[in-house]
């Protein structure tokens, strides 16, 4: 029976044509497949790698929030601990403060070097921390708890300059597993006197690496030596190393991503977890403090939806291969029929009848031709709708990322306006309007001890780095001028803030003014930003001759000059992208068109209001070029009761 189905394929033409099509079109789909699927998983895998990379970043954004937070209330105290060095029972409040003013902080401790205060012994370290839900002091240096041979002490000795140590366990301390933030306090000779410290607990910092990216993934983060600080597994922090759990495990490629970690470099690996077998593990550098962090994912869930729709193809493609099969053999067949007409037609001709109708015959040739021909046609609009697909895709992540990104920068700003119909002394708005989808202009306002805090500011560049430079600035604002009033030192200590770290060379022009709410006397700095207006009975300019923007140089000098607003003034404060905001002509909007709109005369927000649909229909059908911010201040001379 073999025999025969295997000789009638033989002798069949329409068989033999049927058959070498259907081999030609499982060849050809088999390597298209498997092409697709490498150039896929390749995809997937550079797309996961971004992704990871971003949580990443996020996450190391988070700790490193909360590191500065830690720094800037030590730096904040440095002044007032000099200032009683030489009182040392006047230092535990000095500790307590610090707690006070940062939740983030469980321990603060003033260790001085041996036997600065005879009358105190050798040891003599005022501490405060944190103790059933209140916070309590003590005298932390004692012989069973040498803090001289401790190696926050020794490394801060030894540099000469602040440090985070990596973390550990507070013996005689804190009793917790913690990390210290250490600040040397030294003499006009550059000797050691102390060094002031702040402790945050590992626990709260491992609550920041919070993972929402797989269901089989978790995050983890090692030290400047690769000791694990943070880990699902809590047994193995700070009672392993990532080189100790590569030899247990015996995967020696966790050694070599251990080595690429400690010094800094960020990357993406394959190797086998013991906890999800075949994994991926995505990791950073966390440049604040010589740590690094990693994700490690399940290796089939990076996969999981690709399978879903590899079997689904595969049962449509055997499916379509047996629909096919019959297609051809029944078509082929026919096309085949016509043969014998094909040969008394050629007989007629032969006979001079050439008007003779020929049956139309395709020759073997021909119609693997035709079918490379549509096949190639097929793979080209298959593989450019993927690669539109994944481009929308990719498209729509970003757009939604940078979505909850502008949701995010906007709650920054104040929610609480302050009308003037609720009987106050003052009405004030303002308005931010971003370019993009995130922007780098902010403003800011805050009243404590009857006093307006007030700042508006612009970022040098656009986007997301921008942004992140506004939150810092925004939030180094907030902090400042909650506890100080000296604007000459709230200005140096944003500026100080801003030009740590600054490797982008970003700067933000910026205006901060302090008004006595009694007495209508404005004390402002300019760093660098644009003059505001005084609205009353003329439009002037405010005289604010510009010094440095914020972020330029650390020992930048700001001076502070002084105004006493007239009754029922209005302080009308903007960005240049009023300013310079331009039409389909390229013309800019200008100063002269604002003071148009300024002599109107209105209430701050119906002022706003009004000179933002003023630059709408000014600029018409063009695009926004820049990021568009007004800050509007009225002040009433006396309270209103």
């Amino acid at each position: 029976m073999k025999k025969l189905q295997l000789l009638h394929i033989r002798e069949s033409l329409a068989s033999r044509i049927s058959l070498w099509i259907v081999l030609c079109a499982v060849l050809i789909l088999t390597a298209t497949g498997l092409i697709a699927n490498y150039y896929v998983v390749k995809s997937i895998k550079l797309e996961e790698s971004v992704k990871a990379n971003g949580i990443l970043y996020i996450m190391r954004q988070r700790i490193d929030a909360a590191l500065i937070s830690v720094e800037v209330a030590v730096r904040n105290h440095i002044k007032d601990i000099k200032d009683n060095q030489n009182e040392p029972d006047e230092l535990y409040r000095m500790t307590r403060r610090m707690l006070e003013d940062n939740p983030s902080i469980v321990g603060s401790a003033i260790a001085f070097r041996p036997n600065y205060f005879p009358e105190k012994g050798k040891w003599f370290s005022p501490y405060s921390y944190r103790e059933d839900g209140g916070i309590s002091t003590k005298q932390l240096g004692t012989i069973n708890y040498d803090y001289f041979k401790m190696e926050w002490y020794q490394t801060t000795d030894s540099l000469k300059r602040d440090h985070w140590s990596d973390p550990y366990f507070d013996e005689g301390g804190g009793e917790m597993l913690m990390t210290t933030y250490s600040y040397p306090l030294t003499d006009e000779t550059g000797n050691l006197i102390a060094v002031v410290t702040a402790d945050i607990l590992l626990e709260d910092l491992s609550k920041l690496l919070d993972v929402n990216y797989f269901e089989y993934a978790y995050a983890c983060m090692i030290s400047r030596t690769g000791s694990i600080i943070s880990h699902p597994n809590k047994e193995l922090v700070l009672q392993q190393n990532i080189f100790s759990i590569a030899e247990k495990t015996g995967h020696p490629e966790l050694i070599e991503v251990g080595h690429e970690m400690i010094e800094g470099k960020s990357g993406m690996r394959e190797w086998q977890s013991p906890s999800f077998g075949k994994s991926y593990i995505f990791f950073v550098p966390f440049e604040h403090t010589g740590w690094s962090m990693a994700i490690i994912c399940k290796a089939s869930e990076l996969f999981k939806e690709v399978r879903k729709t590899a079997l689904f193809l595969a049962v449509l493609f055997i499916v379509m291969l047996a629909l096919l099969t019959n297609i051809l053999r029944r078509g082929v067949h026919r096309l085949i029929a016509p043969l014998t007409t094909f040969t008394q037609a050629v007989d007629e001709v032969a006979q001079g009848n050439l008007q003779a109708k020929l049956p139309v015959i395709h020759s073997k040739d021909e119609m693997q031709r035709l079918h490379h021909s549509f096949s190639t046609m097929q793979r080209s609009l298959v593989s450019q709708m993927e690669e539109l697909k994944i481009v929308n895709e990719a498209k729509g992540r970003i757009e939604g990322e940078l979505k909850v990104a502008r949701d995010i920068q906007l709650s920054m700003l104040p929610k609480a306006y302050i009308p003037t119909d609720n009987n106050n002394n003052l009405d004030i708005y303002g308005q931010l309007i971003s370019a993009k989808e995130v922007g780098g202009d902010l403003y800011d306002f805050f009243i404590r001890d009857d006093k307006l805090f007030f700042c508006i500011g612009d970022v040098s560049g656009k986007g997301v780095p921008a942004a992140l430079v506004m939150a810092m600035t925004l939030s180094q604002f907030r902090n400042v001028v909650s506890y100080e009033d000296d604007l000459v030192n709230i200005i140096k200590s944003i500026n100080k803030t801003t030009c740590d770290g600054n490797d982008t060379f970003m700067f933000v022009t910026f205006f901060v003014g302090v008004l006595d709410l009694p007495t209508g006397r404005l004390h402002y700095c300019n760093a660098g930003h644009n003059k505001p207006f005084i609205v009353s009975s003329d439009i002037t300019e405010l005289p604010a001759k510009p010094d440095l923007p914020l972020g330029v140089e650390v020992e930048a000098s700001y001076v502070v000059r002084e105004y006493n607003v007239p009754a029922g003034a209005m302080l009308f404060l903007y960005t240049d992208g009023l300013t310079e905001a331009m039409n389909s002509q390229r013309e800019q909007f200008g100063r002269e068109r604002l003071k148009e709109v300024l002599k109107g005369g209105n209430g701050c927000k119906g002022m706003i209001a009004e000179m933002t649909q003023a630059v709408k229909l000014f600029v018409g059908k063009a695009s926004q070029s820049d990021d568009l911010t007004i800050l509007a201040i009225r002040y009433l001379s006396t309270h209103v009761k």
